[in-house]
């Protein structure tokens, strides 16, 4: 006969296994884009970049009008899913509540 398994060892096998954040993309991340983006360098009488405009472009409803409506809707709607997906990886829903929940009740 054998001893029945500690539950808390069991729950921390399983918190073990648990993915973990993904640190690819952080508050501290973005930060350090920002930083980088504001020192692009442009100046009036040189040629935007392409990241300049990019924001402009999101930024100004005059800079807004080099795109047709359409083109605007199409980028207004990829910075949202880019939003929504820098949320995601920043803040994933975290697994451990229900991990342990479910332990508990498995061990009851």
């Amino acid at each position: 006969m054998s001893t029945p398994a500690n539950p808390l060892l069991l729950l921390a096998t399983q918190l073990k296994a648990c993915p973990t954040q993904d640190s690819s993309f952080s508050e501290k991340l973005l930060a350090e884009a920002w930083e980088r983006f504001k020192h692009t360098g442009w100046e009036r009488g040189s040629l935007p970049t392409t990241s300049v405009i990019a924001g402009l472009l999101v930024h100004d409803e005059n800079v807004a009008r080099l795109l047709t409506s359409e083109e605007h809707t199409q980028l207004l709607g990829l910075c949202s899913t880019a939003l929504e997906r820098y949320h995601e990886k920043a803040n994933p829903p975290n697994p451990i509540g229900k991990t342990i929940a479910a332990t508990l009740n498995e061990s009851i």
